[in-house]
Order: C-alpha cells, then sequence, then structure tokens
C-alpha cells in the first residue's frame, strides 16, 4: 500500500507576515529561493538584495506552494515558469505579481510589489537636477520628437516616464496619452494603458500600429528591442507625435549607435530625435546608513553637431558620437552629476563607485 503523502505545513501566517514585513521595509520584490540546504527569503531594498531568514526545504516549499495558490498558478506542475497576480488586503487591497521558476534546487519564487507604494508619481518627488527637468519640461511644450530614456534594468526609467506621463495628463488637457507596457506597473489617471505582451499576439509592433491609426498625440513604448518598432517609433515622432521610450543602452552615444544598428537611418534620428535621457539609481545617505534612492542623470538634446555630415560622423561608431556630444557647452556626464551629489553630502563616493564603478 502506498503511504500517504506528508502535507504541506500551514504557512498562511508565515506568508502574510513576509509580505507584511515587505510593506514595513518598502521592499520592491520578495524572492523565496531555494538552496542546497533549504531555502532563504530575501527582500529588494533600494535596489539591493537583504537576506531576512533561512527556512527548512519543506517549509520553504510551502511558502512557494501558498504562493502559486494566491496566484492562481497550477501547483501540480513544477516543471515550467508561471506568471500570476493575487491580491492582498494588508491594509488596502494591492494587486500583486508572482512569476515562479524551477531551478536545480527547486522552484524559486518572486513577488513583485506594486510600484505605487514606494515609487514617486509626480516629477518634483523624484529630485531630479535642474537640467534635467528643463530638459523634460520642453519636450512637453513640444509637438513632436522622441524622447529615449536609457539605463540598465532597474534604473528608474519607468518611474520617470510614468511621472513624465501624470505631468502631461495633468496639466494638458483635452491631448489623448497611449501607454503600451510590459506589464503596466501602476495605473495612470487620464491616460489609456494597454499590456502588451512581446512574445503573443498583441506585441508591441501590432499594437503600435493600430494605436497610430487612433491618431494619439502622446505615446509611450515600454522599450525599443527591434527594427520594426524602431521603424514605427520613428515614423510616428516623423509624423507629429511625442513618443516616449525605454532602451537598454549604456550611454547616449550607445543609443544612437543601437539605432543605427537596427537600420534606422542618421537623418531620420536626427530629424525624429528630440534626445535621451541617460539615468542610473543611488542610495541617499542617512544617519544610520542608506535610505531612498534618487537619480543621477545624463541629458543630451539633438543638435546640428549630431547632423549627418557633421565631422567625425561618417560612420556609426559609438566613440565618434561621443566625442560629438562632448564638444557641447552643457554636455556632463554621470560622474560629473555624481560628483555634484557627492559634494553636496546627499550621497557618497562609495555608493557612486558601487553603481558607475570607479
Amino acid at each position: 500500500m502506498k503511504p500517504a503523502a506528508t502535507p504541506f505545513p500551514d504557512v498562511r501566517p508565515l506568508v502574510d507576515s513576509l509580505i507584511a514585513r515587505a510593506l514595513d521595509r518598502r521592499a520592491s520584490d520578495i524572492y523565496v529561493e531555494p538552496v542546497a540546504d533549504g531555502f532563504q527569503i530575501r527582500f529588494r531594498i533600494d535596489g539591493l538584495l537583504e537576506t531576512m531568514e533561512q527556512l527548512s526545504a519543506e517549509t520553504g516549499e510551502s511558502v512557494v506552494n501558498r504562493l502559486m495558490v494566491m496566484g492562481h498558478l497550477l501547483t501540480y506542475r513544477r516543471d515550467i515558469p508561471q506568471e500570476g497576480r493575487m491580491t492582498i488586503d494588508s491594509p488596502r487591497r494591492l494587486d500583486v505579481r508572482l512569476s515562479v521558476i524551477p531551478t536545480l534546487h527547486g522552484l524559486r519564487a518572486v513577488v513583485r510589489m506594486p510600484a505605487e507604494l514606494f515609487a514617486p508619481h509626480q516629477l518634483s518627488d523624484l529630485f531630479l537636477p535642474r537640467d534635467t527637468l528643463d530638459f523634460l519640461m520642453e519636450f512637453c511644450r513640444g509637438d513632436c520628437g522622441l524622447l529615449a530614456v536609457i539605463g540598465p534594468a532597474g534604473a528608474g526609467k519607468t518611474t520617470t516616464i510614468y511621472a513624465l506621463l501624470d505631468h502631461l495628463a495633468r496639466t494638458q488637457g483635452g491631448i489623448s496619452i497611449v501607454s503600451l507596457e510590459d506589464p503596466i506597473e501602476r495605473g495612470i489617471p487620464g491616460i489609456t494603458q494597454i499590456e502588451v505582451s512581446p512574445f503573443g499576439e498583441l506585441d508591441y509592433q501590432r499594437a503600435l500600429r493600430s494605436m497610430l491609426r487612433q491618431d494619439p498625440q502622446v505615446l509611450s513604448i515600454g522599450e525599443i528591442r527591434d527594427n520594426t518598432t524602431a521603424s514605427l517609433a520613428v515614423q510616428a515622432a516623423l509624423t507629429g507625435h511625442r513618443l516616449v521610450c525605454t532602451m537598454h543602452a549604456g550611454s547616449p552615444a550607445g543609443a544612437i549607435s543601437r539605432l543605427l544598428e537596427m537600420g534606422i537611418q542618421r537623418y531620420q534620428i536626427t530629424s525624429s530625435l528630440f534626445g535621451i535621457l541617460n539615468q542610473r539609481l543611488v542610495r541617499r545617505k542617512s544617519d544610520s546608513g542608506y535610505s531612498g534612492r534618487l537619480p543621477i542623470t545624463q541629458v543630451v538634446r539633438m543638435d546640428q553637431s549630431l547632423r549627418p555630415g557633421a565631422p567625425g560622423l561618417d560612420q556609426s561608431d559609438t566613440m565618434a558620437f561621443e566625442e560629438a556630444m562632448r564638444k557641447s557647452p552643457a554636455y556632463r556626464t554621470l560622474h560629473d552629476a555624481a560628483r555634484e551629489l557627492i559634494a553636496r553630502g546627499i550621497t557618497d563616493q562609495a555608493e557612486v563607485d558601487r553603481v558607475l564603478g570607479q
């Protein structure tokens, strides 16, 4: 006779406690990670992971199983990645994203806490430098052009774009603003938000083509990843739309080189591109160490020095673009911006070195 399976222990109080602690610590993510001798719980706080506690293998599996039930995932499928959403009431009703994936030692679960709980909502809350804020206000006052927000994952690009769209919706009534996102992080009043799936039927390309037929004044694209999306975005910017997008590029020159590599002609880039905002997040100094983060930024406006035929720009070379940008009197690097924050005592050299390197 086959022995009965050992039931999972009731870990509902433990899961509730983890979520409550994450909310209290303003953690953006909860990681339930299987390791060789059990599970560890880690919170992402101000961009860095902190280990909170260790669990036995049995308890850790029970926590993952409970999260899967809450997220309406298939608990009997332990061999495939799954994604879902769950609702928690602590202290108010919140929608939370969940993803699980099989690893060497078992299922790894990550809970993404709602961005609305810890991300600034308005441009004034971002503590942007004056030149960056002026740059964004100039874009808001325009009637067309492409604004690219660049940086690695976790650099706060989506938060900046949300704050920009919120400003447009509140200050420019009567315009149509549409955002294509993967996924939607939080709702913004006055904006049509569409969740796309890069590998599903409603991808960025199809959604963007469809929305352009509805003639919005402002479009936001979660990320430009391929030549088709890049071409559509450039054409939209050339035909009287304001368009905001993100790109994974390490520098403004690198972003332009990426567009060239995607097949966008230089004259199209210089005619459509309003400018590039390059940003990173550094932790703020506090009496007890660090608390909270703020951006260090670099802005580049498209001007005559970067147009076709400009000296040194006969080929799509990142170093050539970088050299051309440095000739602008207003040009400054991320390190320049970071040094200002260090001088004001807002952050320190160790944190800047961690984010930007030495």
